[in-house]
């Protein structure tokens, strides 16, 4: 692995638009392909520590693409790697009577919790239903169609600006709502409640 020489302050305050940006993106590309929330975050980690090695090699002024490229990498390489350890685990013959192995356990799945988040999803879109429509049409078209705020300025035909104002406000508004909520508003990817 080569470590590329950055142009200093201009490319860290660049990597760090793009990762405020993106990781959100990048942490529901893992979610959907089925990698478990603590995992997930964990590449999302990787991918921007990668994509940080590599700053200089985005050539276009849109970085989505090279970033999901990153990320397609990564989840890839996850996948090998947990194919190689299947391929070099021990395989245990369950007809042999002299073996006396336990065979590990599944977890099981904890219902209570899945519950717990249904009924606070459930809540999260009554609140945002409670939102005004500017508010209520950010926050669902980054929700549910993974719109970044370029493109949601594009189909609202407002500046980027209000979008990330309109988002704001609105989980300002959430938050004082939900805040007896267990948890509180949790937005996929970690963003905070409130952004600065």
């Amino acid at each position: 692995m080569t470590n590329q020489k950055r142009g200093g302050p201009a490319d860290d305050e660049r990597f760090e638009s793009i990762y405020r940006q993106y990781y959100a993106r990048v942490w529901r590309f893992y979610r959907r392909n089925s990698v478990a929330d603590d995992e997930a975050h964990d590449l999302a980690q990787d991918t921007f520590k990668r994509l940080y090695e590599h700053l200089s090699d985005i050539r276009s002024a849109d970085p989505w693409p090279f970033v999901k490229k990153v990320a397609h990498n990564v989840l890839l390489n996850r996948v090998r790697a947990r194919m190689t350890h299947m391929r070099n685990a021990r395989t245990v013959d369950i007809d042999d009577p002299d073996t006396h192995h336990e065979l590990p356990r599944t977890p099981e799945p904890d219902y209570a919790e899945r519950e717990q988040a249904a009924r606070r999803q459930e809540r999260l879109y009554r609140e945002i239903d409670g939102l005004t429509e500017a508010q209520k049409q950010v926050l669902l078209l980054q929700l549910q169609e993974d719109k970044s705020y370029e493109e949601i300025a594009a189909d609202l035909r407002i500046t980027m600006n209000a979008v990330k104002s309109r988002r704001r406000d609105a989980l300002r508004e959430l938050k004082s709502r939900m805040r007896a909520e267990p948890g509180g508003v949790q937005w996929p990817g970690g963003d905070s409640e409130e952004e600065q």
